[in-house]
């Protein structure tokens, strides 16, 4: 199972292991804290995840959109790192 996550590097510590417990082995981190823009390239990676976190500290962007967007036009999952536990039976 794969998945996008979008939070600050420290959310992204916390939440690896719950990750991990669930079976994710192939992870894609966009830092949403750092000086690094959400590209064009990490939108495309969206239709080939199971499921995309959004940390409760991702701040929001135009491009941030586009991902939820098109993860929910193609019924991928998109949950808060508080939910990832909630995801135990779904896949």
């Amino acid at each position: 199972m794969s998945a996008m996550v979008l939070s600050s590097v420290k959310r992204f510590i916390d939440m690896s292991p719950k990750l991990e417990d669930l079976g994710v082995k192939n992870i894609h981190f966009y830092n949403s804290r750092g000086n690094d823009k959400l590209t064009t390239p990490m939108v495309a990676l969206v239709p080939f995840v199971d499921v995309v976190v959004l940390g409760k500290d991702a701040h929001c962007s135009t491009l941030m959109n586009r991902v939820v967007e098109e993860a929910l036009a193609r019924h991928i999952p998109v949950v808060s790192d508080d939910c990832i536990g909630d995801l135990a039976g779904c896949f």
